[in-house]
């Protein structure tokens, strides 16, 4: 969108600003007005001078000396508001000077001028200023008329008839002057007009157009994260399988880089998905307790090993009071905002440390104010880099041949999930030296202590006593299922779509649905929908769960993360799906 209005500003320039056609307009008048008023005094010096009228002579080169001036002013760039107030009050001189110097029969000049000074005065300067310029004239010429006809007062100057060819001179070009000015100012606010319609109107296709580039993103990222994440979630599965499996330590480690670097890959999928919910509004932040130190110092733990990788010192400093109490917030979502920022100190750091700084502070009775801080010794950013550091997709480069690989979404996303609790992410940066990330937002505190779920390793995962029915489309995520299912001793069913899952759940007996969204024939959620409509009550209340890749919060935003009863993303943790198993197998065996 912002290509576009560039590309419509270059094109148009001078019709660009709201009020810069009615100004290009105003200062054309004021140009033509200054001209005319130059030429009329030269034509006018010339007959004063062939009847030797010095005086006269004098007056109009010294009016004709200010409106050339004046041209000359709006020549060479002064405002042309400037040189307009100008221009008007030596109109207003000429109109007091011909007011004292004539005899009777002056009036209609003057009052041509006047005029003049009406139209350029509203034509030039607006309302308020040609509605004071008006009334001056009229002013002048009134005290003057005043005090001629009460207080009778000599003029050592002496006072002229009025000369006939001046006067017919004067009076054809005023009018001829005022004519074009009324009809060249209409006729250039025409031609304006019809340059802002058709800015508006290209304006308007362009935003259609960016509304249609955003709605595609949109529905391309979304099916992207759906067509990544369904192989990603085989492989993953499929080292989860290897591991439970395969017990020589000799492959243990390379599994676990294979595994490590598949998370990296989901991490970045989350990413860019967490952006675009962001910037669409979707993404809500959950309420649970817990605790920020651990937060913190977990995801810290889970760095360290990139950093020792580079050779680099991870430090973490946390204050007591940031692992003592307990807030209401959304671990995940602070979780995402530190992961980003310190894996981007890594990134752009070749030697030396970086230091994790966490902060607590209670703020009256039931706020906990943390202060988050990342500093690193790394290459710095760039001064030129700071307008759009916080943009999607840019990358810093040092300056040196290397160029520091990335998706560019880290600082962006890290922002906005900041913004999002409230809070400013902020920067402290030189290039060569090192770079500081800091925010601080609050969180109310919580009152209850809750101990936290601890998985069970994989190779612990007991049988369970249930009867699941699975409906999944892609044959290798099926099989990963398959797998685990019968690993746990689980009675189920696999389906490929979802009217088999609504006629499998019509025809049997099943005490959880595991139910992905993306099939053919009919998707997880009008499958659900249906099921859900059973006339038989305990068939219509079935445990679904949405095992999916499409992302939680747009099931939300679709309002139909209520159909479900529960939802994991893939690529699913083995233990995730055993625990929710599991919970619905006490639950139903207590029925």
């Amino acid at each position: 969108m912002q290509e576009i209005l560039r590309s419509l500003k270059v094109k148009y320039p001078a019709f660009w600003q709201d009020t810069f056609a009615i100004s290009h307009i105003r200062q054309q008048t004021l140009r033509f007005l200054l001209f005319a008023y130059c030429g009329m005094g030269v034509l006018l010096a010339v007959l004063h001078f062939v009847q030797h009228k010095n005086f006269l002579l004098w007056r109009v080169l010294f009016f004709t000396t200010l409106s050339w001036t004046g041209y000359e002013m709006l020549r060479r760039g002064v405002p042309f508001k400037r040189v307009g107030h100008f221009a008007l009050i030596s109109l207003c001189l000429i109109v007091l000077s011909t007011a004292v110097l004539y005899q009777q029969g002056h009036y209609l000049v003057t009052f041509q001028f006047i005029f003049v000074i009406l139209s350029a005065g509203f034509y030039i300067l607006g309302p308020r200023w040609g509605l004071f310029y008006s009334m001056l004239s009229v002013l002048l010429v009134g005290s003057v008329f005043f005090l001629d006809q009460y207080f009778p007062l000599e003029i050592k100057i002496q006072a002229y008839a009025v000369d006939t060819y001046a006067l017919t001179f004067a009076l054809v070009y005023n009018y001829l002057m005022l004519i074009y000015i009324h009809y060249f100012f209409f006729k250039e606010s025409e031609l304006a007009n019809v340059k802002e319609t058709t800015l508006l109107s290209e304006l308007k296709i362009a935003a259609t157009e960016a509304r249609d580039l955003a709605a595609y993103k949109t529905n391309f990222l979304i099916t992207m994260s759906h067509e990544i994440r369904t192989p990603l979630h085989a492989i993953i599965g499929g080292l989860d399988l290897l591991s439970f499996e395969n017990s020589k330590e000799d492959q243990v480690k390379n599994l676990d880089n294979v595994r490590f670097s598949a998370d990296i890959l989901s991490s970045i999928i989350n990413d860019i998905l967490n952006l675009n919910d962001i910037e669409g509004n979707q993404t809500k932040l959950n309420k649970k307790p817990f605790q920020p130190g651990l937060v913190v110092t977990d995801i810290c733990q889970k760095l360290k090993a990139s950093a020792d990788v580079k050779g680099l010192a991870l430090k973490l400093n946390a204050s007591p009071e940031s692992g003592q109490f307990w807030v209401m917030g959304d671990p995940v979502r602070l979780g995402q905002i530190v992961m980003n920022l310190v894996s981007n100190a890594i990134k752009y750091t070749e030697e030396g440390s970086i230091e994790v700084t966490l902060k607590a502070e209670r703020v009256a009775q039931h706020h906990l104010q943390i202060f988050f801080n990342v500093s690193d010794t790394g290459i710095g950013i760039p001064v030129e880099v700071f307008p759009y550091i916080f943009e999607p997709f840019k990358l810093v480069n040092s300056g040196m041949k290397k160029q520091y690989h990335g998706t560019g979404l880290g600082l962006s996303l890290a922002q906005r999930l900041v913004n999002l609790h409230g809070g400013r992410l902020d920067y402290k940066s030189q290039e060569g030296v090192g770079t500081s990330f800091f925010f601080d937002f609050a969180y109310p505190l919580t009152e209850q202590p809750v101990v936290s779920e601890t998985l069970a390793p994989e190779k612990e995962l007991g049988p369970l006593d249930i009867r699941v029915l699975v409906a999944e489309d892609n044959k290798m995520n099926a099989m990963i299922l398959k797998s685990f299912l019968k690993k746990w001793d689980v009675r189920f069913d696999i389906v490929d779509n979802g009217l088999a899952a609504v006629e499998a759940m019509a025809a049997n007996d099943y005490q959880v649905i595991l139910m992905d969204i993306n099939m053919p024939v009919m998707d997880g959620i009008q499958a659900t929908q249906k099921i859900r409509a059973f006339e038989n009550s305990e068939k219509a209340k079935v445990q679904i769960i949405a095992l999916t890749a499409t992302s939680r919060e747009s099931l939300e935003s679709g309002g139909t993360l209520s159909l479900f009863d529960d939802w994991i993303s893939k690529p699913f943790h083995p233990q995730i799906l055993h625990a929710k198993l599991a919970t619905i197998a006490w639950i139903t065996r207590q029925q």
